[in-house]
C-alpha cells in the first residue's frame, strides 16, 4: 500500500522532479542533458522505483514464509524491520516530511496505519503463546 502511495506522490510531483534533475545537472555541469531526456527519464525513476518496492516486498514474503516455520530469526528480524518502520514514522505523526497535496497526505495516513498494524503485529509476535512456537516450549 505505502508503495503505491509513493509511487503516486511521485508521478503527482513529476514537474517538481524534473526542476530537480534540471538543476542538479547544471550544477555538475553535466553537458549535452536536455529537458527532453530529463523527461524521458522520470518513467524509468518510476519504474526503478516500482521494482525495487517488488523485491523489497518479495523478500519480505520469504521471511513471512520462515516465521511461519518457527524461525526464530525470523521473528527479531522482523522486529527490529518493524521497530525501525515505525520509528521512521513519527515525523508524520507530527506533520513533518509529509508531502504537499492529496497524494502526500495519503502517503502520510497509509504510513501511520502501517506503523500502528506493524506494532499490532510486534506485540503479537513475542507474546507468551508464540514464544512457546517459536521457542518450542513445552506445554505448562
Amino acid at each position: 500500500m505505502s508503495l503505491a502511495a509513493s509511487l503516486a506522490d511521485l508521478l503527482s510531483r513529476r514537474e517538481e522532479l524534473l526542476d530537480l534533475m534540471t538543476t542538479m545537472a547544471a550544477d555538475q555541469a553535466i553537458e549535452g542533458v536536455t529537458t527532453e531526456q530529463l523527461e524521458s527519464a522520470v518513467p524509468l525513476l518510476v519504474a526503478l522505483t516500482a521494482g525495487i518496492g517488488l523485491v523489497i516486498v518479495g523478500l519480505l514474503y520469504l521471511v513471512v514464509r520462515q516465521l511461519l516455520k518457527a524461525k526464530n530469526w525470523a521473528r527479531m528480524l522482523l522486529t527490529l524491520l518493524g521497530v525501525f518502520m515505525s520509528l521512521s514514522t513519527l515525523p508524520t505523526v507530527f506533520g513533518v516530511g509529509v508531502g504537499e497535496g492529496g497524494a502526500g497526505w495519503i502517503l502520510g495516513v497509509v504510513g501511520i496505519l502501517q506503523a500502528v498494524a506493524t506494532v499490532g503485529a510486534i506485540v503479537l509476535m513475542h507474546r507468551r503463546d508464540a514464544n512457546r512456537f517459536f521457542l518450542r516450549l513445552p506445554e505448562e
